[in-house]
């Protein structure tokens, strides 16, 4: 791979000419061939015609991890359409949030694609040349959606250019090749499983399989072992679960696993080196960037960028850092040369404010210890200020959880314009049956000063998380505004 295409058409019919027979996508026991998912999308393309779909509309698809959602996917992109795939697990209030953001009229349900074979007489849309949707008519920019710190969604454009050469550049740092198969664990609609399993499948012509979404652990580690996988992507908690889950794993065709979403602890790097036999590597990266950066070289050590990303350290004063080191820490911003600026649908004071010469401020602390390398330390925008002195949420949380009786925290500051923001600070906790709030805070008192014990507590039995295993701060400030507690019984504590 030495040049990123520009269209996904141009890829599908690459692949349906290349090597029409081979197996570009597996779902439960059932396979698609290149030359069978190229027909399945130019059948769609002709509904999606005659519905009235035409250049430039902006197309919302409920996304499943599922070969119709691709299929959806391509169609509506090859028809000229700025596709935006979005949850379709979604709460209506959540969708009528994102599509009033991205100016979406209609959803395409995840049901779109069209599994016959071409009745008599269909003719291909004009310019495909009875064969794979050609180029012609795609739409510069799709749309992905991301939360701010408090949960709130953001639609992000994204340039197709530099969203497939990202994906490119990425799948070569990381080694995929083209006899791979790639497990996808994550949703397929969030930026880390589209960048990291779906486009470079597209790219390197492997096969893209679906893992069960969403999956017990055991069925999870099932999946794993049976698909034969080369390459899987997935996030700590879920490599945890994977392996506290008692399936044995034994993939023995595994070369790569990739970590992104969350801290990669290095515990559970040794964990999984130890019980699959293959390193599991973390990855950083952005809805607003694509990859970032890989942990190419040692596993724990610093991560490679990745060709196309530039990185820049700026100092709490606002100055650069122009001789940036090992030891010189500060925030990082980054910029994408021919992508253009970061830009959001519906928000566009949104975009402006997060730019400084050029540069988009990612809210991350880290390091730039050599040229082309990376380090990140964690996120600059967590810090609570608590009567004017600063709170790390980090530090809260390792002590809550070495408490007894607690299972999984998360600590913040209501989000900016919310009731209380300013004023106190939050521990969301799932604790044991039988633990109290008066424990958990005699707990923070014998390890914390006093302003670093949260001014209010919500226990709990779980976190709720989202697909990709993240903890879902929306829900849980809904929780938090209607004094309720997710999965519990309990009345939240004051």
């Amino acid at each position: 791979m030495t040049t990123a295409v520009s269209a996904l058409s141009g890829l599908l019919a690459a692949r349906a000419a290349a090597t029409p027979e081979r197996v570009a996508l597996e779902h439960q026991g059932s396979a698609v061939t290149w030359a069978g998912l190229a027909a399945r999308v130019r059948r769609v393309r002709v509904r999606l015609r005659s519905a009235g779909h035409r250049p430039g509309t902006r197309v919302g698809i409920l996304a499943r991890n599922h070969p119709d959602t691709l299929v959806a996917l391509l169609a509506s992109a090859a028809e000229g359409g700025e596709v935006l795939p979005y949850d379709e697990r979604a709460t209506a209030h959540e969708r009528r949030q994102v599509a009033v953001l991205a100016g979406v009229c209609d959803w395409l349900p995840p049901s779109v694609a069209d599994h016959t074979e071409d009745p008599p007489g269909t003719q291909d849309p004009p310019g495909t040349g009875g064969g794979p949707p050609g180029e012609a008519g795609q739409a510069p920019f799709l749309g992905l959606v991301t939360s701010g710190t408090g949960g709130l969604p953001k639609v992000v454009r994204k340039h197709w250019g530099a969203t497939l050469a990202n994906a490119e550049n990425f799948a070569a740092l990381a080694g995929y090749r083209g006899d791979d198969r790639i497990l996808c664990t994550t949703p397929l609609h969030h930026a880390y499983a589209f960048g990291v399993a779906v486009l470079p499948a597209l790219i390197t012509g492997g096969t893209l399989v679906f893992a069960p979404h969403p999956a017990a652990p055991a069925t999870l580690a099932r999946a794993l072992r049976d698909s034969r996988a080369t390459v899987v992507q997935s996030v700590p908690f879920l490599y945890r679960a994977l392996l506290d889950c008692g399936e044995p794993l034994a993939p023995s065709a595994l070369r790569v696993c990739v970590s992104a979403g969350e801290p990669l602890s290095a515990e559970l790097a040794g964990a999984w080196a130890a019980a699959a036999g293959v390193p599991l590597r973390d990855q950083y990266g952005s809805t607003e960037f694509g990859q970032i950066g890989y942990a190419a070289d040692a596993p724990g050590g610093p991560l490679r960028l990745v060709p196309g990303i530039e990185a820049r350290l700026r100092a709490p004063d606002g100055t650069w850092l122009t001789a940036p080191g090992p030891d010189r820490t500060g925030e990082l911003y980054l910029r994408q040369p021919g992508a253009g600026p970061v830009t959001y649908w519906g928000l566009p004071g949104l975009a402006e404010a997060g730019h400084v010469d050029g540069w988009f401020r990612t809210g991350d602390t880290g390091r730039l210890p050599a040229p082309g390398r990376i380090v990140v330390e964690g996120r600059t925008t967590r810090r609570i200020s608590v009567a004017g002195r600063k709170v790390d949420p980090d530090e809260v949380e390792r002590e809550l959880r070495a408490a007894p009786g607690v299972r999984d925290c998360r600590v913040a500051a209501p989000p900016e314009g919310s009731a209380g923001h300013g004023d106190r600070f939050v521990a969301f906790v799932a604790v044991d049956p039988g633990v109290t709030e008066t424990s958990v805070r005699r707990h923070l008192a014998r390890t914390l000063s006093s302003y670093k014990v949260p001014t209010r507590f919500h226990l709990c039995d779980a976190l709720p998380r989202t697909g990709t295993g993240k903890v879902h701060m929306a829900r849980l400030w809904q929780y938090a505004d209607r004094d309720a507690v997710p999965d519990s019984g309990r009345e939240a504590g004051r």
